[in-house]
């Protein structure tokens, strides 16, 4: 059985839903690290794009196996997203007595990051 919008868990997604969030989930968790290198360097500007250019092909290849496949690597994905932005928190470093130097509003940075990145 399936939930949601997925009836069948051993057939691939019809509607292209679980697909297409893997690979914007990839890109995003690409992105944010992107958006922490202030000046890359050749090489990681080519992993980079080399890691984008997976995650966009990550969408067909869900696309073609079953759901509960493409469900898995999405809610994978999606923890690891979290797991990103939790620990980007002054509280968890705090609570979690790290040793690293962070800023005091990391998720402003990264959005202004963000908007200075690709808002031009």
């Amino acid at each position: 059985g399936g939930a949601l919008w997925f009836p069948d868990l051993t057939s691939p997604d019809p509607t292209w839903i679980l697909p297409i969030c893997l690979g914007l989930t990839n890109l995003l968790i690409v992105e944010v690290f992107s958006l922490q290198r202030v000046n890359p360097s050749r090489f990681q500007k080519v992993v980079t794009n080399s890691i984008r250019v997976f995650s966009v092909l990550m969408i067909p290849i869900a696309a073609t196996v079953p759901s509960s496949m493409a469900l898995y690597w999405f809610t994978s994905s999606l923890v690891g997203f979290s797991h990103n932005i939790v620990l980007r928190s002054p509280a968890i470093h705090k609570f979690l007595k790290l040793q690293t130097v962070r800023s005091e509003s990391p998720y402003r940075d990264l959005l202004s990051a963000f908007i200075s990145k690709y808002c031009k």
